[in-house]
């Protein structure tokens, strides 16, 4: 069957560029192996953020606010503190009280008793500049109990060995919205950051019984498990969620750092929380 001349002018047209590609490849990595320019990226001009942390828990306790810098790129595991900051809490409409500098960027205001279903301002000045941030103290919800299941072919314990899973069950309020952490702390040790950090809404199921698994981890035989049913505010709610997009890669997509609650820029949060606890031994 003859072939078109049009058709054949294509095919060596075609060809011809084959060649010229493979052939500038070749010239490309032979450049490459010979003459490699090193690109010098300054890592370290980012300007520190502050960073601020602070947990109201409702009672009396001691409220306490870390202040940190953010530091660069070689020394991620090195924050800078802040030791010259004045923060004062102030609750409601009332005076505001000044938190004690206590050293390596910690502040403290001793004894304090948070209330429930009020609103909190904290104010830091550092380095010149002022940020502030509000959070709403929310009711408690009591925990009424907690129970375990076994968990067959459990993700979280790849190990293969007898692993189960603790439900939290609760009544939720009928009046509003609500918003919950939910905190473990097994044999001791804390284990809610990072991927088993949990957090939940009643958006669709207000006023309802839950039984909720703690679904971001599990548990072995005679673990001592020690539970929080954290309430939060919307908005600690949002930075939470956030967090936990970021790190468990999810979002999409999702921002560099959780949206904080601080104005002037500053990173972390400022957050009003009452707690119900309730612990078991899995057995």
């Amino acid at each position: 069957m003859a072939i078109p001349l049009t058709a054949t002018k294509r095919f060596q047209s075609k060809i011809m560029k084959n060649i010229l590609f493979a052939l500038a490849t070749i010239i490309a990595i032979a450049l490459i192996n010979s003459c490699t320019k090193v690109i010098d990226i300054n890592l370290n001009e980012a300007d520190p953020k502050i960073v601020i942390e602070a947990e109201l828990v409702s009672g009396t306790q001691d409220f306490t606010v870390k202040i940190t810098k953010t530091s660069d790129f070689f020394n991620p595991g090195q924050p800078l503190t802040v030791s010259d900051a004045v923060v004062f809490l102030k609750k409601g409409a009332e005076t505001s009280l000044n938190l004690t500098n206590e050293g390596n960027g910690i502040y403290a205001l001793k004894n304090f008793t948070a209330v429930q279903n009020t609103s909190y301002f904290l104010s830091v000045t550092a380095e010149g500049k002022t940020y502030e941030a509000t959070d709403f103290l929310p009711k408690n919800v009591p925990l009424d109990s907690l129970t375990v299941s076994s968990l067959e072919n459990n993700p979280f314990n790849p190990s293969g060995a007898d692993s189960f899973q603790i439900f939290v069950n609760y009544q939720d309020p009928l009046a509003d919205l609500n918003f919950y952490r939910i905190k473990s702390t097994v044999n001791g040790t804390p284990r809610s950051e990072g991927v088993k950090l949990l957090v939940i809404e009643d958006r669709y199921s207000v006023g309802a019984y839950f039984r909720l698994p703690i679904f971001t981890d599990s548990y072995e035989l005679n673990d001592k498990v020690d539970v929080e049913l954290v309430s939060i505010s919307h908005a600690m709610f949002d930075y939470f969620t956030t967090l936990a997009l970021l790190v468990d890669g999810s979002g999409s997509p999702a921002p560099t750092n959780p949206s904080s609650n601080w104005s002037g820029g500053a990173l972390g949060y400022f957050g009003a929380f009452s707690v119900s606890k309730r612990s078991i031994l899995v057995k």
